[in-house]
C-alpha cells in the first residue's frame, strides 16, 4: 500500500508554490508558477487545477489539498475574504478548485500565517507542543496562536493582527492601516526602511544612501556597526520584545516561534534587545516558561500540505 500523500499550495502575489509531500514532510514533487495577478479568477483557478490534476494523475495516494493564502480567510467555508495582493475579495477558493479537479478530494484553505503555525507543529520546532505563538515577520508582521492544539479563531477572521497593535499611537510613524506607531512599523521590512528614512538626517556619518535604503543594506550595515542601521535594528529588537511580552502575558505559551525571511536574516542583531525587553515586561513565571525560537520550516507550500493532516487530527479528537 502506498504511503499517503498530500498536496500543498502557497498562493502569493508573485508566485504559486506547489508540493506533493508525505506525513513526515518529505517532498516528493514540487513546482513554482508565476501568479499573474492580472488574470481573471477563472484563468487562475484553471492554472491551479491543471497543475494539481497532473499530480493526481501521477500519485494515486494523494488524500487532500492544503492551500495558504494571504489575508483573512473563512477556513470553514474555504473563502479568501480579502487577499489584497491577489485582488481577491470573498473568493470561494475551495469551491472554485474542487469543480475543476479530476477526482474529488478534501480541500482546506487557511491564512498563510496560520499555515506557518500549523506547519511548525507538524514538521518544525513545535512538534509535540500544544500551546505556542507563531509570528511571521517579513514585509509586514502577522501572528497565529495555537491553544490546546487548535488554532485560535476570531469572529471576523482577523485574529492575532499583532502587527497593528500600537506601541506609540500619538507620535509613532503612520502605518498603511491608518494607525500610528503599529508594531510592524518598527519590526518588518517596511518598518526597517521607514525608520531609517525618518532618522536619516540624525546620523550624518551613516554609510546608507538615502535614495536606496533597503532591508538588506540595513542588516549589512548594522553588522558593520553603522550607527543609523544599529538604531533601526535596536528599536526593532525592543519592539519585538514588547510584542513577545504581550503574547507571553496574554497566552502563557511555551514557545514563541519567529518565522519569515527578515527575522532569519536579522535575529542575531535583535536577540539581545528582544530578550532584555521581554524579561523586563513579563511576569517572572511566564518569562521562565517561554522559549523564543526561530522557525524551522522555510517552505510555505510544505506548510500548506500539513493542513490536511492537521484537519484530519482535529476531526479524530473531536
Amino acid at each position: 500500500m502506498s504511503q499517503p500523500l498530500t498536496i500543498g499550495l502557497d498562493i502569493g502575489g508573485t508566485k504559486m508554490a506547489f508540493v506533493v509531500a508525505d506525513r513526515q514532510g518529505n517532498i516528493c514533487d514540487e513546482i513554482t508558477l508565476p501568479t499573474l495577478v492580472g488574470d481573471s479568477h477563472d484563468v487562475t483557478f484553471e492554472r491551479i487545477a491543471n497543475q494539481i490534476n497532473v499530480y493526481l494523475q501521477q500519485y494515486e495516494a494523494i488524500e487532500g489539498i492544503g492551500i495558504g493564502v494571504p489575508g483573512p480567510v473563512d477556513s470553514e467555508n474555504g473563502i479568501a475574504i480579502n487577499a489584497v495582493n491577489m485582488l481577491w475579495e470573498n473568493v470561494q477558493v475551495s469551491d472554485e478548485l474542487s469543480k475543476r479537479l479530476i477526482r474529488p478530494l478534501p480541500i482546506y484553505v487557511e491564512n498563510d500565517v496560520n499555515v506557518g503555525a500549523i506547519g511548525e507543529q507538524l514538521f518544525g520546532v513545535a512538534q509535540g507542543v500544544s500551546n505556542y505563538i507563531y509570528l511571521a515577520i517579513g514585509t509586514g508582521l502577522g501572528g497565529a496562536v495555537m491553544i490546546n492544539n487548535q488554532i485560535m479563531r476570531g469572529v471576523s477572521h482577523s485574529e492575532m493582527e499583532i502587527g497593528h497593535v500600537s506601541v506609540d499611537p500619538i507620535h509613532g510613524r503612520e502605518c498603511t492601516c491608518g494607525l500610528r506607531g503599529c508594531v510592524e512599523m518598527s519590526i518588518s521590512g517596511k518598518g526597517f526602511v521607514a525608520n531609517a528614512k525618518q532618522h536619516y538626517a540624525d546620523y550624518p556619518n551613516t554609510k546608507m544612501v538615502e535614495d536606496n535604503i533597503t532591508t538588506h543594506e540595513i542588516i549589512r550595515l548594522s553588522d558593520e556597526g553603522d550607527e543609523l542601521a544599529r538604531f533601526v535594528t535596536d528599536e526593532a529588537g525592543v519592539v519585538l520584545g514588547i510584542a513577545c511580552a504581550w503574547c507571553t502575558s496574554i497566552f502563557n505559551p511555551s514557545i514563541i516561534i519567529l518565522g519569515g525571511g527578515l527575522i532569519h536574516a536579522s535575529y542575531h542583531l535583535l536577540e539581545d534587545k528582544l530578550q532584555e525587553t521581554l524579561k523586563q515586561r513579563t511576569l517572572i513565571q511566564n518569562y521562565e516558561a517561554v522559549t523564543i525560537s526561530l522557525s524551522k520550516l522555510t517552505n510555505a507550500a510544505l506548510g500548506a500540505s500539513a493542513l490536511v493532516w492537521y484537519y484530519k487530527q482535529s476531526k479524530v479528537k473531536s
